[in-house]
């Protein structure tokens, strides 16, 4: 029988608090086997993250372990530091979840990477660097001999969290734990790495313990999957057997909220009129040596009455900067916006302020955007102060009414953002939008930073709200799935540029576009029958992403397109209609050649 890589015996996690202990995690005993891929799910708070620091031999302060971590004839609870430092980063690997937190912010990327491979090889540091360089294109980070000059706080938390995990695997460990790794990623680099963390499990034996609370990772990667609730294990399956049988409570609801949302939009009544209208659409930023990036390439799209527009594409695809151009928190270059027919892009921010309770946002991260000190009656009422004569009475009665809307109790007023779950304060940030019954609303992100019930019951109240209130709304987002239960029609946008347009099921039934084609195979459905890793793909990318400062003359796909051609290189795309209202930015989808191996 093979021996475990690595084995807790009745592992316990203590906290020393004020008013007494706290047993974070309680009485583990769990065996990691050599080759195996082993996924972790559970609510936040029941000591999943605890558990992947134990495992190491660690406990953040003012934390203290009890029972035993055995790494091969290693205990790892009471060896010493020094002996430990040797064996952590080399034999045993981390990857946190916060990026920013595991980074240093006084070295830049390149350093922090180079000093973690130096302190287990006997690289020198221009060896060190150039091996940083090559982890970070690996991760599908663009200009990467740029980058490993850039500090963290100059990266977006996708590329802070790629930096990280190319630092976890510099120096290719037996037993990576990985907590969250991939949920600041996009689809496509999030695939291009849980794919090589399963090879690499495969080929050379390493084993991971992957902490995640998305349910198609876990179908498409994992082994096994454990459970833990309150700080303990409380299932451990097979994954195959798990979404057959789940044998405990939790594992049913999560499978069940899951499964109950996915379900097809229905088209609302065709309207004629427009609700937004964007022309032309053009940003650029200087950036130094009086380079200049460019965001957003003369993008045009309209949105109907009623209807609902996915915007997808990766980090750095220009996405968010359209929807804060739409808000007039960015100005654009070039081009215009039009509301109902009035160009907005024209007005003065002084005559926009007029019109902003007709066009609202919700943002990513919603504790970030609440006060923190305010009560959150006072954060939804703020609107109909700053755009509305109503009453205070009045105003009161039109807050309790939202917040019944959006299913927020109405004893919860005087509570403040931090008393609340993300999912909570999320539904808060919608009903602040909804508060001044807005003609349009920007959706941006707002689901990505939720745990998985959370964003299962936001999806669902959308969904409602939108054939309740004939809500018009601009989703932003790389969840393609979620895009798919909520929008009518999608626009795919890379590298400034969007790349495909169409209906939702025109895009997700006959994609034209390889990019297009490359993030419907990234998605990660919840079916271990029919894994990711167990399918033959033509459409995957390789390669870096271009930079936008020095973006190619042809096709910006083109260095990472498998079918690529020299006409594809040597052209400019240009966005054609190819039948019906599909329109697609490639030659090979608009004049129907075939694609296949180049």
């Amino acid at each position: 029988m093979t021996e475990p890589i690595l084995e807790a015996k009745n592992l316990t996690v203590i906290y020393s608090t004020l008013d007494g202990p706290v047993v974070a995690v309680e009485d583990i005993n769990l065996e990691l086997f050599p080759g195996e891929i082993v996924g972790l799910i559970g609510e936040s708070g029941s000591g999943k993250s605890s558990l992947a620091l134990a495992l190491l031999g660690l406990a953040r302060y003012p934390g203290r372990l009890e029972g035993e971590v055995h790494f091969g004839d290693k205990e790892l609870v009471r060896m010493a530091e020094d002996d430990a430092r040797l064996l952590r980063g080399k034999e045993i690997s981390l990857i946190t979840q916060k990026p920013r937190q595991s980074l240093n912010p006084y070295l830049n990327v390149g350093t922090q990477i180079s000093r973690v491979y130096r302190a287990h090889t006997d690289a020198s540091q221009s060896e060190a660097m150039k091996h940083a360089v090559v982890l970070l294109e690996n991760v599908g980070i663009n200009d990467a001999e740029r980058r490993i000059d850039a500090y963290p706080h100059e990266l977006s938390g996708g590329m802070a969290q790629r930096a990280l995990i190319s630092m976890a695997l510099s120096s290719e460990p037996k037993l990576l734990i990985a907590d969250e790794p991939t949920s600041g990623l996009d689809v496509t680099i999030q695939a291009q790495f849980l794919d090589r963390m399963w090879r690499a499990a495969r080929d050379r034996g390493m084993t991971v313990l992957l902490v995640t609370q998305d349910l198609g990772v876990i179908a498409n990667y994992c082994d096994r999957t454990i459970i833990m609730e309150d700080g303990k294990i409380t299932s451990v399956k097979e994954t195959k057997d798990f979404f057959a049988n789940p044998d405990n409570a939790y594992g049913e609801r999560i499978l069940k909220l899951a499964r109950a949302h996915r379900t097809t939009l229905e088209a609302p009544t065709m309207q004629d009129n427009d609700i937004i209208q964007v022309k032309d659409l053009r940003k650029t930023f200087k950036v130094e040596d009086d380079k200049v990036l460019q965001a957003v390439d003369s993008i045009s799209f309209n949105i109907k009455k009623g209807r609902s527009l996915g915007l997808v594409g990766e980090s750095g695809s220009g996405k968010t900067t359209v929807g804060r151009m739409i808000l007039r928190l960015l100005e654009p270059d070039s081009g215009s916006v039009e509301l109902d027919g009035e160009n907005i892009s024209e007005l003065s921010l002084k005559e926009f302020n007029q019109l902003r309770s007709k066009i609202q946002v919700v943002f990513q991260d919603p504790f970030d955007s609440l006060n923190p000190r305010w009560p959150i009656f006072k954060s939804i009422e703020e609107p109909l102060k700053l755009h509305s004569s109503m009453s205070s009475g009045e105003r009161r009665e039109r807050v309790l009414e939202v917040m019944n809307a959006v299913g927020l109790d109405s004893n919860s007023v005087a509570q403040k953002p931090g008393g609340l779950s993300a999912g909570e304060q999320q539904r808060v940030c919608l009903a602040r939008a909804l508060v001044t019954r807005p003609e349009f609303v920007v959706l941006d992100e707002p689901t990505s930073a939720l745990p998985p019930a959370a964003r299962a019951e936001l999806i669902l109240l959308l969904k409602d709200l939108q054939t309740k209130l004939g809500l018009s709304f601009i989703f932003i987002s790389h969840d393609l799935s979620t895009v798919r239960e909520l929008c009518h029609d999608v626009a795919v946008m890379y590298l400034s540029q969007v790349v495909e347009v169409g209906t939702t099921e025109e895009i997700f039934a006959d994609p034209k576009h390889p990019y297009t084609k490359a993030l419907l195979d990234s998605v990660l459905f919840h079916d271990p029958n029919s894994r990711r890793v167990d399918k033959a793909r033509l459409t995957d990318l390789e390669g870096e992403i271009p930079s936008p400062v020095d973006l190619p003359k042809g096709c910006y796909l083109a260095g990472r397109c498998p079918f690529v051609e020299s006409r594809c290189t040597a052209e400019a795309q240009v966005l054609t209609i190819t039948n019906g209202k599909q329109s697609v930015r490639c030659w090979k989808a608009s004049e129907n050649h075939p694609f296949g191996n180049s």
